[in-house]
């Protein structure tokens, strides 16, 4: 838990991401209109989504 009582860190309303998806928590990803991007578009969250998933299944493998 983060100093503001939520499980991620957290930047005026938006998830803070790395630029493949990772939060501050270990094995939690965000994407789309959650997290704090540029331009708001359905193509940008797809996008964001595909490397969300990619990293998912990463992190999963690495626990196996």
């Amino acid at each position: 838990m983060n100093a503001d009582g939520g499980v991620v860190e957290m930047d005026k309303g938006y998830i803070v991401v790395d630029k493949y998806m990772h939060t501050s928590k270990d094995g939690v990803f965000a994407c789309g209109d959650i997290i704090n991007r540029n331009v708001k578009q359905v193509v940008t969250a797809c996008s964001d989504g595909a490397i969300a998933a990619l990293e998912a299944i990463k992190y999963v493998n690495k626990l196996k």
